[in-house]
């Protein structure tokens, strides 16, 4: 029964990170860490601002929420559809380690070049440093299209996976089917720049996002106490 104690731990840790993870999407998505529009001056200070370094850290939490609570799906849903399940998690990872990742670079380098750039007087200096900047936010653009591309792959990956279960189980795989689409259609507008594209894309994000989030939460939750009502009726069988 040990194995079962720590496994059912897990999912309560599990559920707990994805509801979490609800309201650090909405953070997210919301205008909540909206800076508006800064002069160059501000971009360059942007370390100094406590806004703008609370929204990475933010970021951060909310990439190992997912990860935890993704990891609780996979536990629950191995069994049934191993491969799919397998598959989706690795997009999982590849998306929160993108993004932890994305976010430490602005953290440890780009804002090392900005204070670099303020304690120098050289023009010249202050030039490399401005050019160093801005290909190291290409460089960041570019890992965003990776987390883009690997957030929808989970989500699809794992709706797969759900496909062939419960009636319930199905539901939640189409909701996870058009969460990916949503997604591939967000990369894809990165390259069509609609503005009617961009503005569903946002409400999309701030409504569907932590609804589903919610309801994998829920679904989780569901699971376990599955889990548990079948142990419990496991051990009365065995006590009789």
């Amino acid at each position: 029964m040990t194995i079962n104690t720590q496994y059912r731990s897990f999912l309560w840790l599990a559920i707990i990170c994805c509801l979490l993870s609800v309201i650090t999407t909405v953070g997210i998505h919301s205008s909540l860490f909206d800076l508006g529009d800064l002069s160059a001056e501000e971009r360059i200070r942007l370390f100094e601002n406590s806004t703008y370094m609370m929204t990475r850290f933010w970021i951060i939490a909310h990439c190992l929420f997912v990860l935890i609570s993704m990891l609780g799906f996979l536990f629950i849903q191995y069994k049934k559809s191993p491969g799919f399940t397998v598959l989706g998690f690795v997009f999982f990872a590849v998306f929160s380690f993108t993004e932890i990742f994305r976010q430490m670079f602005v953290l440890f380098y780009m804002n090392n070049l900005r204070r670099s750039y303020l304690e120098t007087d050289d023009i010249a200096v202050q030039q490399m440093i401005q050019i160093n900047i801005d290909h190291a936010g290409l460089i960041g653009y570019a890992l965003f299209g990776l987390f883009i591309v690997a957030f929808a792959l989970g989500n699809i990956f794992y709706g797969i996976s759900l496909l062939n279960n419960s009636r319930l189980d199905r539901i939640l795989a189409y909701l996870l089917l058009v969460w990916g689409v949503g997604n591939l259609i967000a990369f894809g507008n990165e390259f069509w720049m609609s503005e009617t594209v961009g503005q569903s894309i946002e409400l999309f994000s701030i409504i569907y996002q932590p609804i589903m989030r919610l309801l994998i939460g829920l679904w989780m939750l569901h699971k376990l106490r599955q889990l548990t009502s079948d142990i419990a009726s496991a051990k009365k069988i065995e006590t009789q």
